[in-house]
């Protein structure tokens, strides 16, 4: 990233740096918060609960009932709690926060807790389904919800793929954590430098003007 840039943003605290992009998650972000609604008994999964988006374009509504009817194909017979892990949690150690939606959680009826992340489609090829960078995250940021024991199953909807895995909590949580505060010295190491640097950048920063690279 161009150094002049990120030192702008991480010294201006720039929260919704990236809201101009929204617009690409209307449909999973209102996929999983029907999800939630679908979940909101510990025994059964309310398909009534996912609602034909009328407020989306047509496109968005198609792919919308898509991503249900592959949600409830591979989910429909695996109910749980949703449980609330928040947007954003809080590193005071780093002096940052990892912010965004981990996944839809569950406290299922046998005690365990089920984190899902559900993904439509738009994968790289030869990407694997659970990024390990997703995975990182998601471990610290479920951390507090459940500390001892966790499933984190990744589903693309669309292309009806579904992975499982169980990490070793206590291992991959140190590794997470260090990893974390790796890319948070390289953050600000970067921004310390704050030379300008154009190219792809350059588009949508939000501190062109007065850049020398464009002087």
């Amino acid at each position: 990233m161009c150094r002049r840039r990120l030192a702008r943003e991480h010294h201006g605290g720039k929260r919704f740096g990236n809201r101009a992009a929204d617009a690409r998650f209307a449909v999973q972000n209102r996929l999983v918060a029907d999800a939630r609604l679908a979940h909101a008994a510990e025994h059964e999964v309310r398909a009534a609960a996912f609602v034909d988006p009328a407020d989306l374009e047509p496109e968005q509504r198609r792919l919308y009932r898509a991503a249900v009817q592959g949600y409830l194909a591979a989910f429909g017979d695996r109910p749980g709690l949703s449980a609330d892990l928040g947007w954003r949690t809080p590193l005071p150690a780093l002096g940052v926060e990892l912010v965004g939606d981990v996944g839809i959680a569950l406290d299922l009826a046998d005690g365990g807790r089920e984190l899902r992340i559900v993904k439509l489609g738009g994968r790289r090829t030869g990407a694997p389904l659970l990024d390990p960078v997703e995975l990182r995250c998601a471990l610290v940021r479920s951390e507090a919800w459940a500390p001892d024991h966790v499933r984190i199953v990744v589903a693309d909807l669309l292309e009806q793929e579904v992975v499982e895995h169980v990490p070793d909590v206590a291992a991959e949580r140190l590794e997470a954590h260090a990893w974390i505060t790796g890319r948070v010295d390289t953050i600000v190491r970067n921004a310390a430098d704050g030379r300008a640097k154009p190219g792809g950048d350059c588009s949508g920063c939000g501190f062109v003007a007065g850049c020398a690279a464009h002087g």
